[in-house]
């Protein structure tokens, strides 16, 4: 599926390298601490559920990252429909994501995978071309 990041079945993956479950939900928490004080991004999570959000995007993140499989993911083109996310904004939350990432040690070359599988879900997310 597009939003599978190729991982050597022979180490172990990076999700249970960083620590399983708890720790997909740490960093997710961090880079939605970062984007609520981000005065750009802030305002897409003013109607949010956060709950909801941080379980969905930690499923998704761990997935990526080698974890449980996440079978929402197919949604999410109309999970995004109609919230006017531009290309800028995906950009800014997805370099939050670097940093939160390089913060929790994840390679360099881990991001950069992980970088690419999130960049594949770009189309389904926004909806112009600012």
């Amino acid at each position: 599926m597009w939003w599978t990041v190729n991982v050597d079945t022979e180490s172990p993956t990076v999700f249970d390298r960083l620590g399983g479950a708890s720790a997909i939900d740490g960093i997710v928490d961090e880079l939605y601490r970062r984007a609520q004080a981000d005065d750009e991004l802030a305002p897409y999570f003013h109607r949010t559920d956060m709950e909801v959000q941080r379980r969905k995007l930690a499923e998704m993140l761990g997935e990526a990252l080698g974890g449980p499989e996440a079978p929402w993911l197919l949604g999410l083109k109309d999970a995004h429909r109609g919230r006017g996310i531009s290309n800028r904004h995906f950009s800014l939350l997805a370099s939050h994501l670097i940093d939160v990432l390089l913060d929790n040690n994840v390679a360099p070359d881990e991001v950069d995978a992980m970088m690419g599988w999130i960049a594949r879900g770009r189309e389904a997310v926004v909806e112009d071309d600012i």
